[in-house]
């Protein structure tokens, strides 16, 4: 074991030879997914050279064997680091990243599958000498989404750039890493930590909606389903950091029109006692929750309690750290 942290490296027998792209992931237990990312890096199509680097986070599922296997079969130079110990997916970056010769860095996940035109959608975008980030589409891998599940969805330039899809210009990322202290199970903000330094460094950053990636759909527990809304406490942890955060949201304030339209449905509910009048506050959340929501299903009850529960928690979770962070996102 090196003094990094690194337990083993691997490389397959295609080397590389001035990439015009190196492709980081980092990985952790994701062996039943991790494959088809890989072979969706390497059939990318794309006008230069690329390289990918996969580090394997101290997986302890099939992750290891998994690697040895695609590292014989690599169509493209392909590099293999294992850690020693879990760090998290900061960490994981970082130690990719010091193996990267590429002249522009791509970043995705290994729960994702991006499309062949996704690199070169990606640095057709760099389109001026001044753009350090490009963020690329994200969508769910499929078109029909269960309600207990996880993925990443990404359709504009919002402002947390996840690293789902996300390409650097090396030179805009040169001197910057991931912030591992930006790194928990509640809150993951280290992948707009980066970009926004980045960008406060002087960088522009623009949006590609052909560079596009799909998102494996998660599934989880109503529960977990229910509290995973409370990651939204990282907003105002960004906000408090990088003011410019707030142009990406709504009206400087609110994640989406919906958040707004909620919380004013609990002011004129909470009120109702005193001034019935106050209860017309809960229409527009009404005629907002049946446009992007809807109630169709078997159980139409059941999914206006679990939405009710995930607004809830997403609200109490934007207070709680905008009076942690000192900073107002609702």
């Amino acid at each position: 074991m090196t003094a990094n942290g690194i337990a083993e490296i691997r490389k397959s027998p295609i080397a590389a030879l001035s990439p015009a792209v190196s492709v980081v992931v980092s990985t952790y237990n994701h062996a039943s997914m991790l494959a088809s990312t890989v072979r969706a890096v390497m059939n990318q199509d794309l006008k230069g050279a690329l390289e990918m680097i996969v580090c394997d986070d101290a997986s302890t599922d099939g992750t290891h064997a998994l690697m040895l296997e695609l590292i014989e079969t690599a169509r493209q130079p392909l590099t293999y680091i294992r850690l020693a110990r879990n760090s998290g997916p900061a960490i994981g970056r970082n130690v990719a990243l010091e193996f990267a010769q590429g002249r522009f860095i791509a970043f995705t996940d290994s729960d994702c599958i991006p499309a062949p035109s996704w690199l070169q959608a990606a640095l057709d975008a760099f389109v001026t000498d001044d753009i350090g980030i490009v963020q690329g589409q994200t969508v769910a891998e499929l078109q029909q989404v269960p309600l207990f599940e996880h993925h990443v969805a990404t359709s504009r330039l919002e402002g947390t750039f996840p690293t789902a899809n996300v390409v650097y210009r090396a030179t805009a990322i040169r001197g910057h890493r991931f912030n591992p202290e930006c790194w928990s199970r509640r809150a993951t903000w280290e992948d707009a930590d980066l970009a926004w330094r980045v960008q406060r460094a002087g960088w522009r950053a623009v949006y590609a909606s052909e560079a596009l990636v799909a998102h494996k759909v998660i599934p989880l527990s109503p529960l977990k389903w229910v509290f995973w809304a409370s990651r939204y406490r990282k907003w105002p942890a960004i906000s408090a950091r990088y003011p410019g955060f707030r142009r990406h949201l709504f009206l400087g304030v609110w994640i989406r029109p919906l958040h707004l339209l909620f919380q004013l449905a609990l002011l004129g509910l909470a009120f109702a006692w005193r001034q019935p009048i106050t209860l017309l506050l809960v229409a527009p959340y009404a005629v907002a929750f049946a446009r992007c929501r809807g109630l169709s299903g078997r159980f139409p009850p059941a999914k206006l309690a679990a939405y009710l529960a995930w607004d809830s928690v997403a609200c109490v979770s934007l207070l709680a750290g905008s009076l942690r962070y000192r900073s107002v996102v609702l």
